[in-house]
């Protein structure tokens, strides 16, 4: 390799070293832009890792808080699924809209089912909104609305058209802890993992 390099011409020496050159920063350049990745990544890990202790040290205190939020919700109460849509139909006719809704969807999460239905209304005027928002609070804290979307409707003045998840909270079963916090006392130490 060495008696070829030699071999060459001054110029393609000089060419041959720039290209070695050009080709060495390039894989230079690749293998910060790794370390680098891994070396954030690393750091997200690690931020990640102490935010997840922090919440850990305050399991007693978050049990609590949970237990105190929930008291005012009664089991058994709430809407389920064909609540869920029989209250979506309810508000919207009393605020004089026409709704389009899909089907529910639940997830369930120990002792909650949270339900969430689409539903969309064309050519609204803005008071029906207001009226049907106003309808939905009403029915707080079991029944709320998220994601709101408005869009102005071509060719009709002062109409939109309305998009909204309304999400329904279900209290499946008793929530351990729940009357020792309305009460004012700690939960026993045995029945917060129950």
């Amino acid at each position: 390799m060495k008696h070829f390099f030699f071999s060459l011409k001054a110029r393609e020496r000089v060419m041959a070293l720039a290209a070695l050159l050009i080709a060495a920063l390039l894989w230079g350049s690749g293998a910060w832009a790794r370390v680098n990745e891994g070396w954030e990544a690393w750091r997200a890990y690690e931020d990640e890792a102490l935010e997840q202790k922090a919440v850990l040290a305050k399991e007693r205190e978050i049990r609590n808080a949970t237990a105190v939020a929930v008291q005012g919700l009664d089991s058994g109460h709430g809407f389920d699924q064909a609540k869920l849509i029989a209250e979506a139909v309810n508000a919207t006719n009393e605020a004089g809209l026409s709704a389009n809704t899909e089907a529910p969807k639940t997830t369930k999460a120990g002792k909650f089912a949270v339900h969430s239905l689409q539903l969309s209304c064309r050519k609204a005027d803005m008071a029906g909104i207001l009226r049907f928002y106003d309808s939905v609070k009403t029915r707080a804290p079991y029944l709320a609305l998220s994601q709101v979307s408005l869009t102005s409707e071509r060719g009709t003045a002062g109409t939109v058209t309305f998009k909204a998840t309304l999400t329904a909270l279900e209290l499946i079963g008793e929530i351990p802890g729940a009357k020792a916090a309305a009460e004012g006392a700690e939960p026993a130490p045995g029945a917060e993992g129950k």
